[in-house]
């Protein structure tokens, strides 16, 4: 008997003090066809942004956003009703997940701060007489 695969579906939060703390939604994951073509590795253009967004709301199974007439449907036209900032907030987050990267898991304390290398850096001007020698 086989391993039965299944696409994954991702929880997306955001963290407490990000302006859209409390909004969650539920978004199935890409095939990896579809990961090849949105990412452009199977030899294409990759996506845009809409072509990403378009995919997006094609893969938003639930969130729990509402308005003041009520739950907004997770379908293309409930998507249509919702402030354009917190559905391109909730596809990043997607995208990040997807990749890997999770707004949720902040860097060690330990990590780097993207501080200038420990080795001396060659004055330019060196570098060009040593490279005309």
């Amino acid at each position: 008997m086989g391993y039965k695969t299944s696409i994954r579906t991702y929880k997306i939060e955001f963290a407490e003090g990000h302006e859209f703390h409390g909004a969650e939604a539920r978004v199935r994951g890409m095939t990896f066809a579809e990961y090849l073509r949105a990412t452009g590795m199977d030899g294409g253009d990759g996506e845009d942004s809409a072509a990403t967004v378009k995919r997006f709301v094609t893969h938003l199974v639930s969130w729990n956003l509402e308005d003041e007439d009520g739950p907004i449907p997770a379908t293309e036209e409930g998507v249509n009703r919702v402030d354009h900032d917190l559905v391109l907030a909730i596809n990043n987050s997607w995208i990040k997940t997807l990749m890997g990267v999770a707004d949720t898991d902040p860097l060690p304390d330990n990590s780097p701060s993207g501080e200038p290398s420990p080795v001396e850096s060659i004055p330019t001007e060196a570098l060009s007489q040593s490279l005309a020698s």
